[in-house]
């Protein structure tokens, strides 16, 4: 995705060729100094069905349509985001 979005700015703003980045050797710089890491999920977090989920918050959603906004419960405080 960096590189893709390095190679649209360096379109954007007309840099001649022969000053555009080439390689992959400033990702890893880059990446460094903004201190973007990859995360993998493992365990429990990574096992997460992820259509279950989508039927749960349709489900939700359903018994929440029947009160008052102002009646719901504040599901940020549970970090759950049935809307």
């Amino acid at each position: 995705m960096l590189k893709e979005k390095r190679s649209r700015f360096e379109e954007l703003f007309n840099v001649p060729n022969e000053e555009r980045l080439s390689g992959d050797g400033w990702v890893a710089s880059f990446c460094r100094a903004y201190k973007i890491r990859e995360q993998r999920r493992h365990g429990e977090a990574g096992s997460v069905d992820l259509a279950t989920v989508k039927v749960e918050q349709v489900r939700v959603c359903s018994i929440l349509s029947k009160f008052a906004p102002q009646d719901w419960w504040n599901f940020d405080e549970t970090s759950f985001f049935p809307l």
